[in-house]
């Protein structure tokens, strides 16, 4: 017996040790492995404070100082991060309109207020957008001068000659910023130690700069495709060894049956291109994942933030987000290799960075100060209420504005004299941001900031030429914005087209017309012609007498769909008559000034009634507006609409009567 124990035991024993030294071995030869934290904010527009500057009120609904404070904690949970902004940083606000209004000499002797608050935050990357190039080369290359940290962009070129700017397939040369970088970094891996990790980015801008800021950028510059950019310089980066590539596209999600060059949303067929590990991006100022926009999407996963299977975020705009991708890297060779990854947004609080608004007090005291100028006295309210269902005074008076400076023009013998003048505007503040996003300025004192509730871009004057059938197509596409309504409806129907942005629905002064909305569209929210027949603009008049296809118009308008913003048909810039310097913004303020000095400082508004929404007989339509009182207030005053409630997401619901 006894000696039949022993060898039991010592081979019991044996199998422990082998069992002990297979484990240490297993565990010795657990890869190394690492996390690392994207973190992106996008499309702040200069909001870097938490303030509204349209009712003049702190606000913690936006802003990069309440961003701040989720930044902070996202860098306190993962040490191992870097932080990107994606462009669209420096227009949109009163403080960005403050400091461009300084001029270069400004950026010559301090740095940009919204650079000084990145820097602050200390930013590892940015992007350009397009909003960059609003103010001009000159002021945007100055701006981002005063970076601590780099600036990217993968598809914009300085070019020799005016011949060779615009849109190119051609040619590498030049880049107006670096196309990528690949900045080193030395984090904290599984096994306690640091390893160098070298991490490439490359950002894209929409080629439609070339368009929207023709004046700023003909000549100077051109654009490349932003997919064929990204086949160009990712290979580049791998071979000069960066061990994750992040892309950071100013560009949103579209599907496409056939992907056109220099579209303008690429980044769904941006994530097929090989290489990329993260995407992070904007431009659409919507959430992903999650917008609704986003569902059903070919290759989007819009619950887990997916394109493609590469892991991407977008987090909104004006700060309200924190757009997060965490990365999984394990060690392979010489190199890292994203194995798992996840993505999150954070949404901001009351909680805000002090430190950062102290930083920017006396800029933000100046740009409260040059808002708050008084200009005139008017007698009624404007408002954009109704401006996408009847004449409105808050568009008649951007377009008397812009007429009255193109008239001026004429007697310089900048435009012919001879030709009508007629003038285009839209309504800008529509309810994008929420139910209280519509211009409101109450009668009595208007003052600069006012201005900027009532025109929020700083859009050029520009003129094109055009002839009858040409303004009839625009007001064809203008009419897109409606939904076709029935005769005869049981119940009541919405009579707004949701897919069509307010900013595209121009009214034309000038010429007298009527929208039958009974009629199919000509034209969809693209542009694209759905049929030849298909007719909503009737009874298209000019002093009295039907415009015919042959007459001939100078149609005053700006930069955006002059160079064909929002794709309207024969607005390409081939039709451009004039391009002027003059921002709308101020010539409006110009227009108000002299009527000012005419009438003793107060300027009586004219109701404007050219054109009218043709209903069919007895049908009910209703449409979606301001959720306030005083857009109930307004609709007590109008002979044909009725409010009728306000609904759950707190906009008002109002009716339409023939």
């Amino acid at each position: 017996m006894l000696f039949s124990f022993y060898p039991v035991r010592l081979a019991a024993l044996s199998v422990s040790i082998l069992l002990l030294v297979a484990c240490a071995q297993q565990e010795a030869e657990q890869p190394v492995t690492m996390d690392l934290r994207l973190m992106q904010t996008t499309d702040v527009h200069a909001y870097v404070l938490g303030y509204d500057y349209f009712q003049q009120t702190e606000t913690a609904d936006y802003g990069l100082a309440h961003t701040a404070v989720l930044i902070g904690q996202a860098r306190a949970e993962s040490p191992n991060n870097l932080l990107v902004d994606n462009g669209d940083l420096i227009q949109g606000s009163a403080m960005g309109d403050w400091a461009a209004s300084k001029g270069n000499e400004y950026l010559e002797q301090q740095v940009h207020p919204v650079m000084r608050a990145l820097n602050y935050l200390q930013y590892d990357v940015a992007n350009l957008g397009n909003h960059e190039f609003n103010f001009g080369l000159d002021f945007m290359l100055k701006t981002i001068a005063g970076a601590d940290f780099p600036y990217i962009s993968a598809n914009v070129f300085y070019v020799e000659n005016e011949a060779k700017s615009g849109k190119q397939t051609q040619g590498w040369d030049n880049p107006l910023v670096e196309p990528y970088v690949i900045q080193q970094h030395r984090f904290i891996a599984s096994d306690g130690q640091e390893h160098e990790l070298k991490v490439g980015f490359i950002g894209f801008l929409p080629p439609q700069i070339m368009q929207w800021d023709h004046q700023h950028l003909q000549g100077r510059v051109m654009v490349r495709d932003i997919v064929d950019s990204a086949r160009h310089y990712i290979p580049l980066m791998q071979a000069e060894g960066a061990d994750v590539v992040v892309a950071v596209p100013h560009s949103g999600l579209q599907t496409f049956d056939d992907y056109p060059l220099f579209a303008e949303q690429a980044s769904l067929q941006l994530s097929q291109v090989e290489g990329i590990d993260a995407i992070l991006f904007g431009h659409q100022h919507r959430l992903f994942p999650g917008d609704d926009a986003y569902q059903n999407l070919p290759g989007v996963n819009n619950s887990g933030g997916y394109i493609h299977g590469v892991p991407a975020v977008q987090p909104g705009y004006w700060g309200n987000h924190l757009g997060l991708i965490d990365l999984k890297l394990e060690q392979q060779g010489q190199g890292w290799q994203v194995v798992s990854s996840q993505v999150e947004l954070r949404q901001i609080s009351e909680a805000y960075d002090a430190e950062l608004v102290n930083l920017l007090q006396k800029e933000q005291e100046a740009t409260l100060q040059q808002l708050n100028t008084p200009m005139a006295e008017i007698d009624q309210d404007i408002s954009n209420f109704f401006a996408r269902v009847r004449p409105d005074r808050s568009i008649h008076l951007i377009n008397q504005a812009q007429l009255w400076f193109a008239q001026k023009l004429q007697e310089q013998g900048e435009l012919d004299a001879e030709l009508p003048l007629l003038s285009a505007a839209a309504p800008f503040r529509n309810g994008f941001q929420g139910p209280a996003d519509y211009t409101h300025i109450p009668a009595g004192s208007v003052t600069r900031g006012d201005l900027a509730d009532l025109y929020v871009y700083p859009n050029t004057i520009q003129v094109v030429r055009l002839n009858g059938k040409q303004v009839r197509d625009w007001l064809e596409m203008s009419a897109t914005a409606f939904a076709q309504v029935e005769a005869h409806a049981d119940t009541a129907q919405s009579m707004l087209n949701p897919d069509f942005a307010s900013y595209n629905f121009d009214m034309l002064s000038g010429v007298e017309y009527r929208i039958d909305i009974s009629q199919p569209p000509r034209f969809d929210a693209q542009g694209r012609l759905l049929n030849e027949r298909f007719q909503r603009i009737t009874e298209l008049t000019y002093n009295g007498r039907e415009v015919s296809d042959s007459d001939q118009f100078l149609v005053v308008t700006n930069n955006y769909r002059a160079g064909g913003g929002g794709n309207f048909p024969h607005l390409d810039g081939s039709t451009l008559a004039h391009a002027a310097d003059a921002e709308v913004r101020q010539v409006i303020a110009d227009y108000m000034l002299q009527l000012s000095a005419e009438n003793q400082h107060s300027v009586v508004l004219d109701t404007p009634d050219n054109w009218q929404v043709q209903l069919p007989q007895e049908a009910r339509v209703f449409f979606r507006s301001a959720g306030t009182a005083a857009a109930e207030d307004a609709a007590a005053k109008e002979a044909k609409i009725d409010f009728v409630e306000f609904n759950e997401a707190g906009f008002g619901i109002f009716r339409l009567k023939q």
